[in-house]
């Protein structure tokens, strides 16, 4: 059914990787206008099946104009929303939360292979999503930049969130080592779509509309609940997290919601109460880290001449990074609701409820002199009527949150979480409420795993007949290795165990190697995964005959990358040949291994695409493939 809802035109800029030329520059023009970028994709997924012990996503509404879904690079996939809702009958009780069941849930996987519409990722999804007729889920992509360490080069957005297509509102970002934010992370006003404003005259003091189709009421905003009823659109009662519209001549909207409660609407004061219902907090379901929610929307409000609708919600912004710095310029993260429109003399429409922050940060390391700002306060209700007027203010937006792996108490950054006020009435009527919870209630720490820790590189190789593993890991804390082994890649057995000391890089030499081919894998367990199991990828070597591939690692990558290589020849001298899948070389050097890495810098960035890289040393030739993006 068509949405009653309204929202912000998407902003069309680039993503900070290389695209082909004529697109790079399209895009750039594009930037040059909006000041922001996107950096993620996006996609519906409307089924889930699991195959040989993967999930695999069916997705529709694909965006991936600013990043792409890349074998071997992790998504989030996240219940945006989901079939909660409670009474549906027309009084004070509809729109309650029958239980959160799966909304807002999330978790972090890894693309194993895309083929069409299908994302299959490494693993069976451990949480359970719902992609019935009142839900929607969303994947999207948990973008890599730096090798290690990134700096922003220009102001960070999201795709807004469109709820006909179920997809946008999230930036999500992952960086190993020092993330260096100079520019603002904004999704403000991305989130839940505000109800629309009704300019119908309703000449009745109705007071009881709870749930219409009728264009005489003002629109609830979006919430956590997926409508398809077209006889819910409008009313007082609330969408769950989203506002209630106004229910009569000069009734206000009400407030969206997300870790607190959103405001209710004021009335008409020559009726009774009228005024839509603000939307429920959701708080409570956010401590453990495990959801997260875009900011509900407020509801529109009600008049016949100058009323003005609700605002959208926040929405999510998802980082993890090993550390998080700043060098001045405009660093700031912002997830804030947006203020309704002043309406005149009749109903003013509810403010946006703010969104969500989600951070995972191994250490901070923000200098007094270079503060870093963190923002999800709610939108303000609209103001109604003049001095002399009737009219009805609309109520103020939820604050949303600021979640925090750790310690809330970061040096050198400001964070707040302020709900909406609410919009002002006439002087006959009092102002309309504001945003439930204290100032900065949002903020939280110590919450457990955001975004559990990543796995970097992962092999082995054949040292002496022995099997060799190595691994490089980023934001470790907490984290057992046990070492599996198999002979044909299903049944493992454990042959030891590493307890992680906070370094990056580990080894582990298999005790009893066994001859043939041998399959090995991680099972990562410890506080940064709360309770859960993670498995790495499989690798396997063969003790009578050395594997010879080479590993490129990140992978994709941009302007260098690391060439792991095999066998013993360290501190020996190294061609390395990187040719296009026409075999023409593009690239060409000599360098010498350390630790059996060499780091590769071709002096021109190569253009985005498949290339294969050969190491030769004392007659051994080694091969990998390489993409660029």
């Amino acid at each position: 059914m068509k949405q009653l809802y309204r929202s912000n035109g998407m902003s069309m800029c680039i993503h900070c990787t290389p695209l082909p030329i004529t697109l790079s520059l399209l895009f750039l023009l594009l930037f040059t206008i909006t000041g922001h970028a996107q950096v993620n994709a996006y996609a519906k997924v409307s089924n889930i099946t699991t195959v040989s012990g993967k999930s695999m996503l069916t997705i529709t509404n694909s965006i991936n104009t600013y990043h792409g879904w890349v074998a071997g690079e992790e998504v989030i996939v996240i219940q945006m929303q989901d079939d909660v809702i409670g009474s549906t009958i027309n009084d004070l009780t509809f729109g309650s939360l029958l239980g959160i069941s799966s909304a807002g849930l999330f978790e972090v996987a890894t693309i194993s292979s895309t083929a069409g519409s299908t994302i299959t990722l490494s693993r069976t999804l451990t949480n359970t999503y719902h992609t019935g007729s009142n839900a929607s889920v969303q994947v999207v992509s948990l973008t890599p930049f730096g090798s290690p360490n990134y700096t922003t080069t220009g102001n960070i957005t999201a795709v807004p969130w469109d709820g006909s297509k179920g997809t946008g509102g999230i930036v999500a970002i992952t960086v190993p080592g020092t993330f260096t934010l100079r520019h603002a992370i904004n999704v403000d006003g991305q989130g839940f779509a505000g109800g629309v404003a009704s300019g119908n005259n309703e000449p009745g003091c109705i007071t009881d509309i709870y749930i219409s189709n009728s264009p005489n009421y003002g629109a609830k905003g979006e919430g956590i609940y997926l409508n398809t009823n077209a006889n819910y659109n409008r009313g007082r009662g609330r969408m769950l997290s989203g506002g209630g519209g106004g229910n009569f001549t000069g009734a206000g909207g009400a407030g969206g919601s997300n870790f607190s409660a959103g405001g209710s609407g004021t009335e008409n004061p020559g009726c009774g109460s009228g005024g839509g219902l603000g939307g429920l907090a959701l708080g409570t379901y956010m401590l453990a880290g495990n959801r997260a929610f875009l900011g509900g929307g407020g509801g529109g409000g009600q008049g016949n001449s100058s009323q003005s609708k609700g605002g959208n919600g926040g929405g999510i912004v998802f980082i993890r990074a090993g550390t998080l710095t700043t060098s001045c310029g405009s660093p700031k993260i912002s997830a804030n609701g947006i203020d309704a429109g002043s309406s005149g003399t009749y109903g003013a429409g509810g403010g946006g409820a703010a969104g969500s922050i989600l951070l995972q940060i191994g250490s901070y390391s923000v200098s007094s002199g270079c503060s870093l700002t963190m923002q999800a306060n709610g939108g303000d209700g609209g103001d109604a009527g003049g001095f002399f007027q009737w009219g009805g203010g609309g109520g103020g937006g939820g604050q949303g949150a600021v979640l925090v792996s750790g310690t809330s108490l970061m040096t050198n950054i400001i964070k707040n979480t302020i709900p909406g006020a609410g919009g002002s009435t006439g002087w006959l009527t009092a102002d309309a409420p504001s945003g439930a919870g204290p100032n900065n209630g949002g903020v939280q720490g110590g919450i457990g795993v955001i975004l559990p820790v990543r796995l970097l590189y992962f092999g082995v190789e054949n040292k002496n007949e022995k099997a060799v593993l190595k691994w490089t890991i980023a934001d470790e804390s907490n984290v057992t290795y046990l070492v599996e082994r198999s002979t044909d890649g299903i049944n493992f057995t454990s042959i030891g165990t590493v307890t992680g000391t906070g370094q990056s890089n580990y080894t582990f030499t298999d005790p009893e190697p066994l001859s043939g081919r041998v399959y090995y894998r991680l099972v990562l367990t410890g506080a940064d995964f709360t309770a859960k199991t993670t498995y790495s990828s499989i690798v396997n070597v063969s003790l009578s005959d050395v594997l010879k591939v080479a590993t490129a690692y990140p992978n994709p990558a941009h302007d260098h990358f690391y060439i792991r290589i095999t066998g013993d020849n360290n501190n020996q001298p190294h061609k390395i040949a990187v040719t296009d899948l026409t075999g023409k070389l593009v690239y060409s050097s000599t360098g010498i291994p350390v630790n059996n890495i060499i780091k590769v810098t071709p002096a021109q960035v190569l253009k985005p695409g498949l290339y294969v890289f050969k190491v030769t040393s004392n007659g051994t030739e080694q091969t990998g493939k390489l993409m660029i993006q």
